[in-house]
């Protein structure tokens, strides 16, 4: 580090002459320069264990992972790898210089969606992209080979265990002391659980190199495009991991933010549009996880020259990641609700506000029919119908089973289907409840012609199917009137989902 200091400050009067203002950004391992249009970004010579900078060679390594890495998200913003002379000059030759360096464009940091966030909030719009985006990055990431270590329970429990050891050597305070061995035993009992899903996610593919990195702070909204960036290059086993430990990261981060509605439907949305809802088991502990990197970090940027305010704020930001951490961990009680109503009456809508108040997962009848079968003849048969209430009822009981609210969004016509989800209810020891769409029959066409007509929505029911529709349900018998909430489809459903959640 003494080494490599001369050099950062010959840099930064280099870019002030050329450029004028020059803004010095650190982390625990770079220099970020931010000067005109352009952003330089120099790697600092320290080893963490699980990053190692030290030797010139590794940093010159690592400055064009960096730059293939994350081309695959942001090509816009990862321009080269350059380097500087002895002099602190740039120089194209990043081999033959004295220290390489990662030339970026610069965007407005306001647009960084840690600091978006702040000003202008997550619109559901952002979100969606977002959920979108990071479904396509997942879906076209290379898959690790089986044979390799990459997504073993050793790999993935390895950084975990690490996190427990290296945050330990910074604590004096009893209390973080005691914290820290609960959450420890209550990851290493999760991990113990999970082991076996963890083989199987390999096994089926879900292990891929993905970001490593996701949080808001590595996302920003450029020209109105979602742009992901300063993805992980310096650890393969960091970058290596299964899909939901990548999603998790940002969850977490959502939900650390205080942007739970957007943490909720973005997950919601994610696992729409991949069906991987197998992941469900595993987010939380990975979240944890998360939490615990972001808490050793913030020791980690406590410097031999901080200030006693700036060495308080860290702590804070520590002990406010743990508790995020042991939240996680907490054990949690699953619950199922089911909608019932016609197409066009609003149900998706109503589970979604579900999704966002409580925290459920909506599982789409329609995106799963989709899914299953891309022939369109056979996609609505009475074969169909039956597999796809079956295939609703094995993702139920994964979320449930995790601890999760799943709200299945289904017609639910026959009263032989309610039952058999309100069993598994019982079964599984969790509440259930019906959410009843009432729409009357005008009403309803009208919707469904304004659906069919924004050609935005994946149900491919029309009047047709309707007319059938209606014809085909079995009223509600006493017993599910019991546990039976009416929605009116011609008023706001997020007052109405509101009341209910009160109520119960």
């Amino acid at each position: 580090m003494h080494v490599q200091a001369p050099l950062i400050e010959r840099f930064k009067r280099y870019l002030h002459d050329t450029y004028g203002e020059v803004v010095h950004l650190q982390t625990h391992i770079s220099h970020v320069f931010l000067a005109g249009d352009h952003a330089y970004k120099i790697k600092k010579p320290v080893n963490f264990g699980f990053l190692d900078f030290s030797q010139l060679a590794q940093r010159q390594h690592f400055c064009q992972e960096e730059i293939r890495l994350n081309r695959r998200l942001a090509p816009q913003l990862y321009l080269d790898v350059v380097g500087l002379d002895p002099n602190g000059t740039l120089m194209n030759d990043p081999m033959a210089a004295v220290e390489p360096v990662l030339h970026m464009r610069r965007f407005d940091q306001a647009d960084r969606l840690d600091n978006y966030a702040r000003t202008q909030g997550l619109d559901d719009a952002l979100v969606d992209a977002l959920a979108e985006q990071i479904q396509q990055f997942h879906e076209n990431a290379a898959q690790a080979p089986q044979s390799s270590h990459f997504g073993t329970p050793e790999t993935v429990y390895f950084p975990i265990n690490q996190n427990f050891e290296q945050i330990r050597s910074f604590l004096t305070d009893e209390a973080d002391t005691v914290q820290l061995d609960r959450i420890e035993a209550a990851t290493e009992a999760a991990f113990l659980k999970l082991k076996p899903r963890i083989v199987i996610r390999k096994k089926q593919g879900h292990v891929r190199e993905g970001h490593g990195d996701m949080h808001l702070g590595n996302i920003a909204r450029i020209d109105g495009e979602i742009v992901i960036f300063d993805g992980i290059e310096f650890n393969e086993d960091f970058r290596w991991s299964d899909t939901a430990s990548d999603l998790a990261f940002l969850l977490m981060d959502l939900t650390d933010r205080q942007l739970v509605g957007a943490a909720r439907r973005l997950l919601s949305a994610y696992l729409e549009a991949t069906g991987d809802y197998e992941a469900l088991p595993l987010l939380r502990f990975y979240q944890a996880y998360r939490a615990m990197v972001r808490a050793k970090i913030a020791l980690f940027e406590i410097r031999p020259d901080s200030t006693d305010t700036e060495r308080a704020a860290q702590w804070a930001t520590y002990r406010r990641y743990a508790a995020l951490a042991e939240q996680f961990l907490a054990p949690r009680t699953g619950a199922l609700w089911i909608t019932v109503g016609f197409s066009g009456s609003g149900k998706s809508l109503a589970a979604l506000e579900l999704v966002v108040a409580a925290g459920a997962i909506r599982v789409r009848s329609d995106a799963e029919r989709l899914r299953l079968y891309t022939d369109r003849a056979q996609r609505y048969s009475r074969d169909a119908n039956e597999h796809i209430y079956s295939h609703l009822a094995r993702i139920t009981r994964i979320g449930v089973e995790s601890g999760m609210p799943m709200v299945i969004d289904a017609t639910f016509l026959h009263l032989s289907q309610r039952r058999d989800f309100a069993d598994m209810a019982t079964r599984m020891g969790c509440p259930f409840y019906i959410l009843f769409i009432e729409c009357d029959g005008p009403t309803l066409r009208r919707y469904l012609r304004e659906r069919i007509s924004s050609g935005k929505d994946i149900s491919e029911a029309d009047e047709q199917v309707l007319e059938a529709q209606m014809q085909q349900l079995q009223p509600l018998n006493v017993e599910e009137r019991n546990h039976t909430f009416r929605l009116q489809c011609d008023a706001p459903f997020g007052g109405q989902i509101r009341d209910i959640l009160q109520a119960i």
